[in-house]
């Protein structure tokens, strides 16, 4: 534990710099908690009077992103005249760049916008993009950039180098103390959580917000409201692509129970000791508000996905939300889940509401990796037992593994598949690289250790990384056992009887040429799921097609032409899972 500890004390010392402590100014008594409430049953309305304030929240690389939804409709509702800008899109490992168009385009919407503050949500690997594009827009407009996110959450003062505010914590509270400084005229500082740099260059240190216990006082991400914008593939689009989605995304909560040491939360729960509860639920009521809200609005939803980081786990709230589920929402759900924290009444009870999928992490196959290195809770012992205990209640799990980690060795590699192979088959299976995010424990000690370099968590790095190899790319021609193996885990969902019986072999013996063979099939089935190389995805659509001709399957086979068709250009296939909080 302490050698846990030091890194998180670490971590918190490097993000420090020379600061002075600012002052709270108390907005003439206005009361930003009571505010909230008290808006709360608002309409989405638009304040389009000539006098009213304007802002404009952007999100960067994800049009699902939470944020920016739910800013804008919390502006919405405190009849504010609120814009909401999607710039570009997550496409997992295949991220676009920006073009000088797309930024042209961005500038052009400002400009007509006119807004008096440009509020930005920004996570680590979008820093550089943040940067580009807060320097066009500073070109049109002198409007008051504040940013806002998990980037600034954790330095806050590298984000005044193109910001005039940096929002250090959640932003509920502060979104309406900075609409209450616009309605009456004056600027932003003095207001807590926002930090900013004095005249005499000096960063100010205003703190942090409290954690805001009752969720059910804040919105839900707005769909397709007025002013939302969208900027992709050198476009601009008024209508939500959101709408198109056959999947519902959905949070009912924020905050996690653990302090893995490669996931933010290593951060922000020691950040956010004494601030009020991190675990936080909204009720089950509030969250099927929101479905039937997105149901109206989405055209054809096939499921509804929750992307909270522990879903299910107080017995009570499961209790109450499988029973309104199941009584006003007919779509299948998955979920996710620490493993330790799965339940199997709650499973039980989840199951008959309709839950068909668990994700949870796996995240190392080797128990002293994931214990040590990854602070994460666990043995295999336990996840084959999980494992089981969902098929048993006809729950699908999904596992998620992180791959290149440069602690793995090959035996511990070889631990990992074994675990995989006792999970058994059919598996779903999500491989992700791992990434170097600045200040986290699991970079200091890579860095430590001497496995990367400063260099290496730079923006610019980091940037690369997420954007082109968030989900793990098999290593080529990898003829070392360290690296085939890992191509191994990538291929174990395909689990044909040739590939199953190829895995076997490298797992129990160094075979170079064998491992060659395994990553060149590892290649072939990335080419197909995530680079979409026109020559294999329509092999295989072929194949496919016709298998389903001679079964006679001809339901089937509508089906996947379907699918095939109603691809737009906004749609990609599903290829892991996105960080949208």
């Amino acid at each position: 534990m302490d050698h846990r500890s030091g890194y998180r004390i670490a971590a918190t010392a490097s993000v420090k710099s020379d600061i002075v402590k600012g002052c709270v100014d108390d907005l003439n008594g206005f009361d930003a908690t009571a505010r909230l409430h008290e808006i709360r049953a608002n309409p989405l309305m638009l304040n389009d009077e000539p006098d009213s304030p304007r802002v404009l929240h952007l999100s960067l690389y994800c049009y699902k992103s939470f944020p920016a939804r739910i800013f804008h409709a919390l502006c919405l509702k405190d009849g504010i005249n609120s814009s909401a800008l999607f710039f570009k899109n997550n496409f997992t490992n295949d991220h676009l760049p920006i073009t000088d168009h797309e930024l042209e385009l961005a500038a052009e919407l400002v400009g007509k916008l006119k807004p008096d503050v440009i509020l930005m949500s920004i996570m680590a690997p979008y820093a550089v993009a943040a940067r580009q594009l807060a320097k066009k827009l500073r070109g049109v407009t002198d409007s008051v950039f504040v940013v806002g996110g998990k980037y600034p959450t954790i330095v806050p003062h590298e984000s005044l180098e193109f910001a005039d505010y940096a929002c250090k914590g959640e932003g509920d509270l502060t979104m309406l103390r900075i609409n209450q400084r616009l309605r009456e005229g004056r600027d932003l500082r003095g207001i807590k959580g926002l930090w900013y740099k004095d005249d005499q260059d000096n960063v100010v240190d205003m703190d942090q917000d409290v954690l805001y216990q009752d969720m059910d006082d804040i919105p839900y991400p707005a769909i397709d409201e007025a002013q939302m914008y969208f900027i992709e593939k050198n476009h601009l689009e008024i209508v939500d692509p959101e709408i198109y989605d056959e999947d519902v995304l959905v949070m009912a909560g924020r905050g996690c129970v653990y302090l893995c040491s490669y996931c933010v939360n290593s951060l922000l729960i020691p950040m956010n000791r004494g601030n009020g509860r991190f675990v936080r639920l909204r009720s089950p009521d509030h969250v099927m508000e929101e479905l039937d809200y997105r149901m109206k609005k989405y055209l054809d939803p096939r499921t509804v996905t929750f992307n909270d980081e522990v879903f299910g786990v107080f017995d009570e709230w499961v209790k109450e939300f499988a029973a309104a589920y199941k009584e006003r929402c007919k779509l299948p759900f998955e979920c996710e889940l620490v493993p330790r924290l799965i339940k199997e009444h709650n499973v039980v009870l989840l199951a008959d509401a309709g839950m068909n999928s668990l994700h949870f992490g796996v995240q190392s196959g080797q128990d002293e990796i994931r214990k040590e290195v990854m602070h994460r809770p666990g043995n295999n012992e336990e996840l084959v037992e999980k494992a089981a205990m969902l098929r048993k209640n006809g729950i699908q799990p999904q596992y998620d593994i992180i791959l290149d980690n440069p602690f793995d060795t090959p035996e511990s590699l070889a631990v990992a598949l074994g675990l995989l192979l006792d999970f058994g088959t059919p598996i779903n299976l999500n491989t992700y690289k791992m990434q170097y995010f600045p200040h986290y424990p699991f970079t200091n000690m890579a860095l430590e250790a001497g496995h990367i370099s400063e260099e290496d968590v730079s923006d610019e790095k980091v940037a690369e990384s997420v954007l082109y190899n968030m989900v793990y790319r098999p290593k080529f021609p990898a003829l070392n056992r360290r690296d085939y193996l890992e191509n191994c885990i990538y291929l174990i969902p395909w689990h044909g009887p040739v590939i199953r019986k190829m895995i076997i072999s490298l797992q129990k013996k160094h075979n170079p040429l064998l491992g060659f063979a395994a990553t060149l099939v590892a290649r072939i089935r990335y080419w197909q799921d995530f680079q979409h190389v026109g020559l294999v995805v329509w092999a295989r659509r072929i194949i496919l097609g016709v298998r389903c001709l001679l079964r006679g399957d001809f339901s089937m086979l509508a089906d996947r032409v379907r699918n095939v068709i109603k691809k737009t250009r906004y749609q990609q296939p599903h290829t892991g899972r996105l960080s949208v909080r």
